[in-house]
């Protein structure tokens, strides 16, 4: 899909409730792949969407990586504990770990992203 479709679709759909029969339309299921398919889309959204929230993503290895200590805050900018979906945190002193889901803040530290490979720096 070329980058300024998926703008305008992107637009038209991300953060709405959206009602069944566009969710099972070809426009928005051709948005769904090409976000998880395109790599350029996927940048672009995921960019657009750290800006709007005012998160540093520059100060991370990959995207992907900041998108999953992102995806691992709450609203405040808190880590959120004990959330299965929670797949890695980063703490204040450089430490990125993945958590342990036993009911403790147990985590696994990580030298290396899990994504792109860069060793990340203590």
């Amino acid at each position: 899909m070329e980058l300024e479709k998926f703008k305008e679709l992107h637009a038209r759909f991300f953060g709405k409730e959206l009602p069944e029969e566009v969710l099972q339309s070809e426009e928005y299921e051709a948005y769904e792949e090409a976000i998880h398919e395109d790599e350029a889309c996927y940048n672009w959204a995921i960019t657009d969407k750290f800006s709007s929230k005012g998160f540093d993503y520059q100060s991370y290895c990959c995207l992907m990586m900041a998108d999953k200590v992102y995806e691992s805050l709450d609203a405040d900018g808190e880590i959120r504990y004990n959330d299965p979906e929670v797949v890695i945190n980063k703490w204040d002193e450089n430490l990125y770990g993945i958590p342990l889901h036993n009911g403790s803040a147990s985590m696994v530290v990580i030298n290396y992203c899990p994504w792109c490979g860069t060793k990340i720096s203590n």
